[in-house]
């Protein structure tokens, strides 16, 4: 009797503090664009709350369960992250990378919340709540409101990016809206149309902004959605809301500063095609410099924290490569762009890991049901990982790595849920 009742009252410890920790997982997702610092005190409780409770190993069990290739992969290239430390010629800079991934060990504990307690439809309200709050306040920046603490990533009042940055606003506002899309499709009457508005508002303001990462992300992801929930389900009235906000896009970048950072871009990769590389853009100057590199190390690469020596290495046998805005520089971080950083830091082996990953991601939410809620920003989430690599080291900046976790989280418990919901029910035997 007393074991029964000792356990009783474990379990109901156990109920409440995962409640708290469902609490906190909400106020992250409103708070998460306006307070970076709040929302790592924030994480780094939920983690705590986590461990004690057991919802960590238990999110790991399911994971392992449900998405056992996808882990198994990514442990492998974790494990090649930390191994790749042993042959850098910079250890203490690959130390740095390697803290850099915290964010993924908020994955398990995300997954079991979202699905244990139900609760990723509330995630993705209070998510919204927060970004629409947010698009707001780039909105009023753009008009010369002042922003409430410093800007951040070269957001100002001509490239309004709010506290997020030019970098990584494209590739949040890139998956909600499409995420919004998806939403609009599945409700009716007045909702849809707000969500749809919602959704060409934000696609408005990416292409407003001056961050190219993020019109490739938007375009790519209005495409998955076209494809998913046009061509396959041929749905006129999304038909209609996608056209609209593409030439919404368009026109923003022929009126907007879309338009020059493009022909910028154009002129750019122009001058390298023709080896006047000292009047290409910093991005292309930073790419040869990890290409070189690699050509260097072509086996095992230059390990993991490495990529800044040999980058100085390729510089002084090639001064010629720099763009002007790069004459000067002491230190180069990375190269850019998330493919050849793998590949100068691990060689073929590293690429190939990151190309399985990503590609396992988006597989697995690209073969759900998409006329259910949410599991879509598996796919969706993944795919902007992908594409904002071309231009970003994406799995290790803070905002498209936490992001692409949240995102994850919440499209992997719609995954399970999915899945529980068409397994066969057996009655037992007598």
């Amino acid at each position: 009797m007393v074991s029964l009742l000792c356990d009783g009252r474990a379990e109901n410890w156990r109920q409440r503090v995962e409640n708290v920790s469902a609490a906190v997982l909400m106020l992250i997702a409103l708070l998460l664009p306006f307070s970076i610092a709040a929302s790592n005190i924030l994480f780094a409780l939920l983690l705590l709350l986590s461990l004690i409770t057991g919802a960590w190993l238990r999110g790991c069990a399911l994971l392992w369960g449900e998405a056992r290739s996808l882990i198994v992969v990514w442990c492998v290239y974790m494990l090649l992250m930390v191994m790749g430390i042993a042959w850098s010629s910079d250890m203490g800079r690959g130390l740095v990378i390697l803290s850099k991934q915290w964010s993924w060990l908020l994955l398990p504990a995300l997954v079991v919340i979202c699905y244990e307690l139900s609760i990723r439809r509330r995630i993705m309200l209070f998510l919204s709540v927060g970004l629409g709050l947010h698009l707001l306040l780039a909105i009023a920046q753009s008009q010369g409101v002042p922003l409430p603490v410093a800007a951040p990533g070269g957001s100002s009042a001509q490239d309004a990016t709010g506290l997020i940055g030019h970098i990584g606003f494209g590739f949040i506002y890139g998956i909600w809206a499409a995420w919004l899309i998806h939403e609009g499709s599945l409700a009716t009457g007045k909702l849809r149309y707000g969500l749809w508005g919602l959704a060409s508002v934000a696609i408005v303001l990416i292409f407003a902004a001056q961050g190219r990462s993020g019109y490739l992300v938007a375009a790519a992801l209005l495409l998955m959605m076209f494809w998913k929930l046009c061509v396959d389900r041929l749905r006129k009235r999304t038909v209609a809301m996608i056209a609209i906000a593409v030439v919404m896009m368009l026109t923003v970048v022929a009126l907007g500063p879309a338009k020059n950072r493009i022909v910028w871009t154009v002129d750019s990769l122009g001058a390298f095609s023709q080896g006047d590389l000292s009047h290409t853009e910093a991005r292309i100057s930073l790419w040869y410099m990890a290409w070189e590199g690699w050509r260097m190390h072509p086996f095992a690469g230059v390990g993991t924290g490495g990529f800044p020596k040999i980058a100085d290495e390729v510089i002084a046998m090639h001064p010629e490569i720099l763009s002007p805005s790069l004459v000067g520089a002491t230190y180069i971080a990375h190269p850019h762009q998330m493919y050849l950083m793998d590949l100068v830091r691990w060689g073929p082996v590293g690429l190939l890991l990151l190309l399985l990953f990503l590609g396992l991601w988006i597989r697995m939410g690209w073969r759900l049901d998409w006329q259910q809620h949410d599991g879509l920003l598996m796919a969706l989430s993944g795919a902007a990982l992908a594409v904002h690599g071309f231009s970003a080291p994406s799995l290790e900046e803070y905002y498209s790595s936490i992001y692409a976790v949240l995102f994850m989280a919440v499209g992997m418990s719609a995954v399970i849920t999915q899945r529980d919901d068409v397994k066969p029910h057996v009655s037992g035997v007598s």
